[in-house]
């Protein structure tokens, strides 16, 4: 797989987390106080990045394999979690902590 092939698939996915980080602080409840204004920055951004990440991982799929570019989806779940923990301040339980283990265990046996 070529070096710009790698970023950009990993950008795709970058990108659907980022997206996911904006759609929850755009969307919590609990923000009571947060500005109108913000969370509709924060939702626009959210749409901006998935949108991003659609079109350049559409562009991956013509250029690698869908068994190799399936496993990155995995890589995303990881990053989800890291991600709430550092900009949403959620608690990472050993529970999840456990299953992300299994998860990239199982993407090293399919990435091979």
């Amino acid at each position: 797989m070529k070096l710009i092939t790698v970023i950009l698939v990993s950008l795709t996915f970058a990108l659907q987390v980022a997206g996911q980080v904006a759609f929850k602080m755009a969307m919590d409840e609990t923000a009571g106080a947060k500005l109108k204004r913000t969370r509709v920055v924060a939702f626009a951004g959210g749409i901006l990045a998935m949108a991003l990440s659609f079109f350049i991982g559409l562009s991956q799929l013509s250029q690698i394999p869908l068994s190799k570019f399936y496993p990155f989806e995995g890589i995303e779940r990881v990053l989800v979690i890291a991600a709430a923990a550092f900009f949403l301040k959620e608690k990472i339980t050993p529970r999840i902590v456990i299953g992300v283990a299994l998860i990239c265990g199982g993407l090293f046996l399919v990435a091979g």
